[in-house]
């Protein structure tokens, strides 16, 4: 008698995307039900992908150190709440729409810090989230030979 061996999660997700992708999806017609089947295919695949990297808790800590380096520069008064707003990115975003209303020298250096970062990280996630938009196309199409 062996002892039953429990898979991981990631194994429990590649196999339903796989039987989702193999089985489920080429027997679907409605356009309907196969635009849900390969949505879910390409969002079991991003979970995969989410489990092995949090890339929030990456995002969170590389904004908050690009907004240390500014938050000398801008007094808590012109950043009213947001100042102490735990969440980098609110704080961030209050940053930028400070700048965008107080044009000069101090505003270009919020922007010149920030926008490299946030657009980096715009640019990480959205290579992420490919295999649920490349579903979404696929189903869009109505395409039934993938």
């Amino acid at each position: 008698m062996s002892l039953p061996v429990v898979p991981d999660t990631e194994t429990i997700l590649r196999s339903c995307a796989r039987v989702l992708q193999d089985v489920v999806l080429p027997g679907l017609e409605d356009d309907w039900q196969r635009f849900s089947a390969a949505l879910m295919v390409g969002s079991l695949q991003y979970a995969i992908g989410v489990m092995h990297e949090d890339r929030g808790a990456a995002h969170r800590a590389e904004l908050a150190t690009a907004i240390a380096g500014l938050k000398g520069d801008l007094a808590e008064e012109e950043l009213g709440a947001a100042a102490a707003n735990p969440s980098p990115f609110e704080v961030a975003s209050a940053m930028l729409v400070w700048a965008e209303e107080h044009p000069g020298a101090q505003a270009e250096a919020v922007r010149a810090a920030l926008y490299p970062v946030l657009y980096r990280q715009m640019e990480q996630e959205a290579a992420a989230a490919t295999p649920m938009m490349e579903a979404f196309g696929v189903a869009m199409r109505g395409r039934k030979d993938e």
